[in-house]
């Protein structure tokens, strides 16, 4: 807030409170009111050693502590000083709770994609154990991609969040054709003379041919697309380049899990003689929405508990 938006909800005394920007060269302003003889208000601005190049949630501690310490000053004056409604305010406070907001409108929304991507995949695999690789490796993906983040120094800003937000269906691609060739495989391929019929060999032998199948599609999807963001690099604009870096450990990391993660699992744990017919997908589709019955029961429930508590400590 700057100081001319809170003045109008001030006494009609302090609507010409002066605001105090500071010119060019100048390291500090101040401004005295007095009124009847007494001190009704002072109104100072000063150029602070507090660095603005650390991240907002680095910066929102020195927030707290410049606001502890203009809290402490006001609680030492007299009780019957005008000046204990004193508050302090900075233009820069103002752009870290915004990115403070957005990282964490981002993490949400990061969440609710994950939400979303497991809902579809539920449907489309309509079998518990399909879905199982494809979760394990989108998790598995993304902590991959924020572990290298914090290798490479990187902290968690805007660009960062909104980036991980995509992240989920960028790589839910690969895994997810790779759990398509497998239900392909059931379909198509047939035992050979001499080979054995038990639910291991079956497995092994689908995922073979979904590999086959489909390994060199996906990877030359994840070259072009690891290819085309090159070019982001060498964007002078930072957060262009920051997203096509990230865009690129995406790809690439997706793709080295799905074709050992996801075809891992799909090897040890798929079901061996599993067709997706139409009634499988009709139970994992009132499965599914069921679950999202369930949890807009639990949020609404939540929010009603919520405001009944705020509603309690206001009376």
């Amino acid at each position: 807030n700057k100081l001319s938006s809170v003045l109008p909800l001030l006494h009609p005394e302090c609507h010409s409170l002066p605001e105090p920007n500071l010119l060019p060269g100048q390291l500090s302003h101040g401004a005295v009111g007095i009124h009847g003889g007494k001190v009704r208000w002072l109104s100072m601005a000063f150029e602070s050693t507090t660095y603005k190049g650390k991240s907002s949630f680095q910066t929102y501690s020195d927030f707290l502590q410049w606001e502890n310490f203009i809290q402490e000053q006001l609680a030492s004056l007299p009780q019957t000083s005008a000046l204990q409604r004193g508050f302090q305010t900075c233009e820069h406070w103002k752009q870290i709770f915004m990115e403070i907001i957005g990282v964490e409108s981002a993490l949400w929304s990061l969440l609710l994609s994950l939400a979303i991507c497991v809902a579809a995949v539920s449907v489309f695999t309509a079998h518990p154990l399909l879905l199982l690789p494809v979760l394990i490796t989108i998790i598995g993906v993304i902590c991959l991609v924020v572990a290298v983040m914090y290798w490479l120094g990187w902290e968690m800003g805007a660009v960062e969040a909104i980036s991980l937000s995509i992240l989920v269906g960028s790589s839910v691609d690969y895994c997810l054709h790779l759990v398509e060739g497998y239900l392909l495989a059931g379909e198509t391929v047939s035992l050979m003379p001499g080979q054995s019929s038990e639910p291991s060999a079956e497995r092994q032998r689908r995922t073979l041919e979904a590999v086959n199948h489909v390994g060199v599609a996906i990877v030359s999807s994840a070259v072009t697309t690891a290819i085309s963001t090159v070019p982001l690099f060498f964007c002078v604009i930072v957060p262009f380049a920051k997203f096509g870096q990230i865009v690129a450990i995406n790809t690439a990391i997706s793709i080295l899990f799905t074709l050992s993660v996801t075809s891992a699992l799909l090897a040890c744990m798929a079901p061996a003689h599993f067709s997706r017919h139409p009634g499988a997908v009709l139970k994992a589709s009132l499965a599914v929405v069921a679950a999202a019955a369930l949890g807009g029961a639990l949020c609404w429930t939540g929010q009603q508990l919520g405001a009944s508590a705020w509603r309690s400590l206001g009376t």
